[in-house]
């Protein structure tokens, strides 16, 4: 209840309501190195409890948070099993996506989350602004993600067991020809190449010129009869799937041909399994809590799968009445078959649709005579490829209380992560070396820390809470790679077993770093009204040299609970809470190797015939600390017994001294150096909002939502007396300003990852209305002064000086989004609870280089999609039409460019088309389309059984759940999945999973 205080005034009777306190007390946040009321946090904190993260199992246990968290973003760029999603906490601090990871801190222990079994965790904590992160210093630039897993409770042993079982599906499909199209579109393109022979008759998914066992099902139907009779043809097309067509290129011969599904050979509907059980429980001297889970999530594309296996023990022991000890065992194993996702979703799912899948023995056929990549169902048969993955976390603490309120907590943690990589290919057709590899790497870290906290309350209404502490962190890593060749056998995988050693890809690496650190914090409110709190951190690193080896990092918060006020207690039947919260703080990012400050060294080269040393990494011994530096300002507000609860903050934040690769020039030996380069400024809000729309007795709805928005900009970059100190731009015709100006790269005041391409305004109908175009410079250069003909694309002259160059790309969007948000929903009916999730991201754009390779025919032996066939692509002279021409000779390697411009260094300046991603885009503006989805994450109902039987037998908390995850989208993005960032090359979608669960507790 609300704590009140209300004058007598000389009354003899007063009535008196007591009001529900504005905030929970029972709402305790982690904060670092300790706990906070949430009544008195005045920092950007988010807490997410288990009970509402995604139903969906997972590896790891961010993507369960997709949409939860305002300002946090979960991107996936794959959906293969075993991958984590990049996280990123307010934009990031660095100018490249995915890799503006937060710190992950687990029951105070700094930590990997990759593999944490979610079904341990009872909270999840994320920290935002500056002076919440500064207690971390220098690992905290990129906020704080902080884990508390179960721990047992006073009362009878309970067992709790669940059982999840689901299946994946990939809903969406390329619209890629089947053969009977392909042959029709490429054949006849065959004879408008300016070789038609090579391609006819050579070695292509369009050519004839194939025999038994060729890695093409495709031929002239007569020449098959008289090489191999009447019987065999008969059999192929009768029983074995051959169909016939008039050859589009040589009107009145007949093709013999199969077609082959690559979708269906490469995808799969899996069944995955999710088993976890726990026993817990305790008593007035001690608790327990056990663990064993078990998560198996085999990938919708073949021979791609997870397995994990996880125990946990938490427990504590009161040894006096003073005196308690903590400890904690975590130990992970994990199996991860991956796979090459550009060789695999980017290039083998586009084989033509010809290409054999199987020899005549059954055996799997490579698809092209190459090792580089292949069919995935000849690198399966082949190959023995995986990540094994043994992980234990060790932690005890003793938490001594010599007088009342007085807590010292000296701890201990050890890590010990060790890492098998294992490949290993037995001889075949395309690779006959039998190449084996074997990588080792064993990381060991130990964490010392201890840390006093003291809490005392003075006059009445003081309230203060002290906490210093020290901790030191120690990291030891040993890497060693072994690759050999020519085995004498199959049988043989490991590196014993070959003939040869490959010394250039054999090395051992020995690595270390330390860091000590003193940090502090004080907690002040004064009758829950007034807060404020400060904290430093002075953080030593081993990393850095002598001269910069230590930072400074400090945090301050203050907030008003207004509500408290006397003058308020009239609104506390509307607003019953309201806070005014703001908060500056610094934190840091050491995210730099010991060579950077110190070197790196190469042994095993000769100088003048002697041994000598190769400096590999020029040292730089005057790098600063990277810091981050942010302002937060915000509020807290609760209507009708927080019925209605509101959050809302604005905030700026800045990193200086950035620590990134400076290129240099080619004279110096090195291609770059550690510098600290520049700043870059954020500046966004957020918002949520859950409210109870509806409640009665058997019936409720909540409603959660969330927003975000956030822009980051160029801040100070080195004077190089160019306008705004641009790096990496070029120049462009700007059509509304009327002159030349300078453009992407970075440039100070500019938001960064900008996305320039060529704007197609159309394709040309006839060859006579394509005589009058501009020279056309971006061609390959053996189409140079060619000129266009029909079919051909319109580029934009924004210049109009006739030529086409690259001063005529334009922006066209940038690729990171930056507005994002969700809405949820959960309905409640007497047992019944219904969830359904959505998110949404917006503000960026995509390049679907998947698409514009395949209607580019890339490589020359690229399948065709459905839309090379139909209107929307130019035939024939005078069709109108908004896709060019397709040719079977490769548009970026030997053509028109009609469909992939070409990026970076293909005549295009540096930096011009994107930060991110841009060597791989297409720069048409044909193929880049907005990013912006609305994603229906989870639809789950939830029913609770509840009966005299269930009671009888000790069963408590009986759930059944169905559900379906990652539905789909509202997208214009016509790829497989909008969750990307840059150019999209054929990613690994994320399925839709069908999922259903049984929970129960033993009581």
């Amino acid at each position: 209840m609300t704590t009140r205080e209300i004058p007598v005034n000389g009354r003899q009777k007063i009535d008196i309501t007591l009001d529900n306190n504005a905030v929970n007390l029972d709402d305790v946040v982690v904060i670092g190195y300790g706990t906070q009321s949430r009544a008195t946090v005045t920092s950007a904190i988010t807490k997410v409890k288990a009970e509402d993260m995604a139903v969906m199992p997972s590896n790891n246990v961010m993507s369960m948070l997709q949409g939860k968290v305002p300002g946090m973003q979960v991107n996936f760029s794959s959906g293969r099993p075993g991958v984590s999603p990049a996280v990123t906490i307010r934009g990031g601090t660095t100018t490249t996506p995915g890799s503006d990871a937060p710190l992950y801190i687990i029951d105070g222990v700094i930590r990997t989350i990759t593999d944490l079994n979610y079904a341990d965790i009872e909270s999840v904590e994320v920290l935002k602004d500056a002076a919440s992160t500064a207690i971390y210093g220098a690992k905290a630039a990129n906020g704080i993600v902080m884990i508390t897993t179960k721990q047992g409770k006073k009362g009878a042993g309970r067992i709790s067991v669940s059982y999840g079982l689901s299946i994946d599906h990939q809903p969406k499909r390329i619209p890629i020809s089947d053969a009977r199209e392909y042959l029709s579109i490429t054949r006849e393109a065959a004879t408008r190449a300016y070789n038609p022979d090579k391609y006819l008759n050579g070695s292509f998914g369009m050519s004839t010129n194939n025999v038994i066992d060729s890695y093409v099902n495709c031929a002239f139907l007569d020449d098959w009869i008289t090489r191999y009779g009447q019987g065999y043809v008969e059999n192929l097309l009768t029983n074995r799937g051959w169909e016939t067509m008039e050859d589009p290129a040589t009107p009145g011969k007949m093709l013999l041909f199969k077609n082959e599904d690559f979708q269906d050979n490469l995808m799969r509907n899996p069944i995955n399994h999710d088993f976890n059980i726990n026993f817990s429980g305790g008593n007035d001297r001690g608790t327990y809590y056990m663990s064993l889970g078990y998560l198996k999530q085999d990938g919708i594309v073949i021979g791609n799968d997870y397995d994990r296996w996880s125990f946990t023990a938490n427990g504590s022991y009161k040894v006096m009445n003073n005196v308690t000890v903590r400890s904690s065992v975590n130990y992970i194993s994990r199996k991860f078959v991956g796979l090459n996702e550009n060789n695999v979703m980017a290039r083998a799912s586009l084989m033509p649709p010809t290409t054999r899948q199987y020899y005549e023995d059954g055996r799997p056929a490579p698809g092209e005579n190459t090792a580089s990549f292949r069919t995935r169902l000849h690198e399966v048969y082949y190959q023995s490829k995986y990540n094994a993955v043994d992980r234990a976390n060790l932690m005890a603490q003793l938490d001594w209380e010599p007088i009342k309120d007085l807590h010292i907590r000296p701890q201990f943690s050890f890590r010990l992560d060790n890492t098998k990589n294992h490949q290993f290919e037995r001889a075949n057709e395309v690779q006959k070396s039998r190449i084996a590899k074997s990588e080792r790497d064993m990381n060991k870290n130990y964490q010392y820390e201890i840390v006093a906290n003291y809490k005392k309350t003075l006059w009445n209404k003081n309230n203060f809470d002290f906490m210093v502490g020290y901790t030191h962190t120690y990291t030891d890593g040993f890497d060693s790679t072994l690759q050999g060749m020519n085995g004498t056998s199959d049988k043989i995988e490991t590196i014993n077993g070959v003939g040869e050693l490959n010394l250039s890809n054999t090395s051992t690496v020995q690595s270390y770093k330390k860091m000590s650190s003193y940090f502090g914090r004080i907690n002040y409110n004064y009758d829950m009204k007034y807060l404020l709190s400060l904290s430093i951190r002075y953080d030593g690193s081993s990393h850095f040299a002598e001269n910069h080896k230590y930072g400074t990092f400090p945090g301050i918060s203050a907030g008003w609970n207004v509500h408290r006020e006397a003058f308020f207690e009239k609104l506390t039947p509307v607003v019953n809470n309201f806070k005014i919260r703001g908060s500056w703080g610094k934190a840091g990012n050491d995210n730099l190797s010991l060579a950077n400050t110190q070197g790196k060294y190469a042994a095993g080269n000769n100088y003048g015939g002697e041994a000598g040393l190769l400096n590999t990494v020029l040292a730089n011994s005057d790098l600063l600390w990277e810091e981050t530096t942010s302002a937060d300002l915000g509020f807290d507000l609760g209507l009708f017994n927080n019925r209605i609860s509101l959050t809302f903050d604005v905030y700026r934040k800045e990193t200086s001294n950035r620590l990134i690769d400076e290129k240099l020039w080619s004279e110096t030996g090195f291609s770059s150096i550690k510098s600290n380069y520049g700043s870059l400024i954020t500046k966004g809000l957020e918002t949520s909002i859950s409210a109870t729309a509806i409640q009665t007795r058997d019936f409720t709805w909540d409603i959660d939502a969330g927003f975000a928005f956030f822009r980051t900009i160029v801040g100070k970059l080195p004077n190089n007396g160019v306008p705004r100190n641009r790096i990496n731009g070029g120049v462009i015709f700007d059509e509304k300003l009327g002159k030349y100006i300078e453009v992407g790269g970075l440039a100070e005041g500019e938001r960064f990852g900008a996305q320039f391409a060529f704007k197609m305004d159309g394709v040309y109908a006839t060859d006579e209305e394509a005589a009058g175009a501009p020279y056309d410079k971006i061609v390959h250069a053996t189409r140079l002064g060619q000129g266009k003909v029909g079919g051909d694309a319109i580029w934009h002259d924004f210049d109009k000086n006739g030529i086409i160059d690259q001063y005529d790309m334009y922006l066209c969007g940038y690729i990171n989004p930056d507005k994002m948000g969700s809405f949820n929903n959960t309905f409640r009916y007497k047992n019944f609870t219904l969830r359904v999730m959505t998110d949404f991201s917006a503000g960026n754009v995509i390049d679907n280089r998947f698409r514009a390779q395949a209607n580019g025919n890339l490589r020359h032996n690229y399948a065709t999609l459905h839309e090379t066939a139909t209107s929307a692509t130019w035939h024939k002279q005078g069709d109108i039409a908004t896709i060019p021409r397709y040719d079977v000779n490769a548009d970026l390697g030997d053509g028109k460019r009609n469909h992939v411009r070409g990026a970076n260094g293909a005549n295009c300046p540096l930096g011009f088309t994107s930060t991110y991603g841009s060597n791989e885009g297409t720069s048409n503006s044909l193929y880049i389309s907005k990013g912006d989805y609305l994603a229906f994450r989870e639809v789950s109902l939830t029913y609770m059984l509840r009966n005299k039987f269930l009671e009888r037998n000790h069963l408590d908390n009986v759930t059944l759940t169905a559900a379906v995850y990652n539905l789909g989208y509202i997208t214009a993005y016509e790829g497989l999945t909008p969750e990307i960032i840059g150019a999209d090359l054929g990613q690994y979608p994320r399925p839709r999973s069908f999922l259903f669960t049984l929970n129960f507790t033993l009581k």
